[in-house]
């Protein structure tokens, strides 16, 4: 079984069940055969996507507790970070899916069977464009977004398909502090800032900065 991979998470306070293991050492295995072929991240030695990818996109749910069958939409979702660690983890949430390049789309499409994991819909396009379909105003109790775009733009993006409580968490290097900027723009938007978390993945690999805007 993946002892490494439940070593790594069992570090973070976070337990593994075998069929999870199971589903971590398949995305492992699909992302590096795939991503010889099509590129999809420069992170691709075992030992680094176990850490940066799947423990990187899971722990956020240790830090933030969110309701059973949330309904969750990843902006650039990519290969599937954090989203699909996140379902791995928390088979309850039902995720969106969303990016703007078809490689990545197709990915998707071929590694959820794979793994036995089911998004709500995986979509081909761009945030702004779904936040002016009436399908998806109010949707969402939580947006994620990993290394996507600047904090203001996802902000505005993101807030027109939140849900009242509903959370915006994005997911930074730890380089991208806070500014005015920031909250100008979540106050214009009715979002407050209630959480903001510094941490370490563990092994020390750099520093993260987690942010949690919630529409007031």
């Amino acid at each position: 079984m993946s002892y490494d991979i439940k070593e790594k998470f069992e570090l973070a306070d976070i337990s593994l069940i075998d069929s999870q293991l199971e589903k971590m050492e398949k995305m492992i295995g699909f992302l590096t055969e795939y991503n010889q072929k099509v590129n999809l991240t420069a992170i691709t030695d075992r030992e680094g996507i176990i850490e940066k990818h799947l423990l990187d996109s899971a722990l956020p749910l240790k830090l933030y507790s969110l309701k059973e069958n949330a309904d969750c939409l990843d902006i650039g979702t990519g290969a599937g970070f954090p989203a699909i660690p996140m379902m791995i983890c928390r088979p309850d949430l039902k995720f969106v899916l969303l990016d703007a390049r078809r490689k990545r789309i197709d990915y998707l499409k071929l590694l959820l069977p794979e793994l036995g994991v089911c998004a709500k819909e995986i979509i081909h396009g761009r945030a702004e464009e779904l936040g002016r379909s009436v399908n998806y105003k109010g949707r969402f109790d939580m947006i994620t977004a990993r290394a996507v775009s600047d904090i203001p733009t996802l902000l505005r993006y993101a807030a027109p398909m939140l849900k009242k409580g509903g959370v915006f968490m994005a997911m930074r290097g730890a380089k991208d502090e806070l500014d005015g900027e920031v909250k100008r723009i979540s106050e214009k938007l009715s979002l407050s800032l209630e959480r903001e978390i510094m941490y370490k993945l563990p092994g020390g690999d750099g520093r993260r900065l987690i942010l949690f805007v919630k529409v007031n």
